[in-house]
């Protein structure tokens, strides 16, 4: 991956990046920023430099940066096999694989709750899905920073390697599925999401041990792609670690 610089912004995003202990080029505040807590989290670490609020506004892209802009390089991705190698002690590992998934708003809100529930990575194709930028490290708030992302050239693939490795591959498709309650999620799981608009591609879902779906009962017949993951996610935390109540 070429490392290019660009830059992410907002007090608990600059915040993550500075507790991972990642590079930072440079810290552009806006002039007359005061968060004495903020000034002393970086103070002596980094070149800082006071610049007019009109361009934040400019190299943020009109975003709320709250007067904090950090100018980084490129997020890095790693290898399925850097992933799994990294895991490799876990009992009962559960990553997520996105196909399709190119709206950095969605990607972004994904990540922030794989972070919430401890989702142990996330595996991306190399192409048609959104990057890792400041959009999505803006609304992950910071998860992007401690979520292992892997980016892969061929999904299909990439299930097979997993299926080698002993997982079980659950897909989220509306068509010819079970409810997404009735599955036992106490082993190594890989959850697939497709895109909103196509769902999840053909030769993905053929890879596919289990297929879920959500109820909708309701007027609408489907979910926002982060929020429908965020459901699903939460489902295979409590049933990978239900609550032990006393008689």
């Amino acid at each position: 991956m070429i490392n290019m610089e660009q830059y992410i912004y907002g007090k608990n995003t600059v915040k993550s990046r500075i507790e991972k202990e990642a590079d930072i080029e440079e810290m552009l505040l806006q002039e007359g920023f005061k968060d004495e807590r903020f000034l002393e989290l970086i103070k002596n670490k980094y070149p800082v430099k006071y610049v007019k609020n009109s361009y934040l506004n400019k190299i943020t892209k009109n975003g709320v940066h709250q007067g904090v802009v950090a100018k980084v390089k490129t997020y890095k991705t790693i290898s399925i096999d850097e992933l799994l190698y990294a895991i490799k002690e876990i009992q009962n590992p559960l990553l997520v694989m996105l196909d399709g998934i190119q709206d950095p708003h969605n990607l972004g809100a994904i990540l922030r709750t794989c972070d919430a529930i401890g989702v142990n990575g996330v595996i991306v194709p190399k192409h048609r899905s959104a990057p890792l930028n400041s959009t999505v490290a803006k609304v992950s708030t910071g998860a992007i920073e401690f979520v292992l992302v892997s980016e892969v050239t061929n999904l299909t693939n990439t299930l097979k390697r997993l299926k080698e490795e002993g997982f079980w591959i659950v897909g989220a498709e509306a068509n010819n599925s079970q409810d997404y309650r009735e599955i036992d999620y106490k082993m190594p799981t890989v959850l697939v999401v497709g895109s909103e608009g196509k769902g999840i591609s053909r030769l993905v879902l053929d890879q596919c041990d289990y297929k879920i779906r959500l109820p909708m009962i309701g007027h609408v017949n489907s979910l926002n792609a982060s929020v429908a993951t965020a459901v699903l996610l939460y489902q295979i935390y409590g049933n990978k670690n239900p609550l032990n109540k006393e008689e």
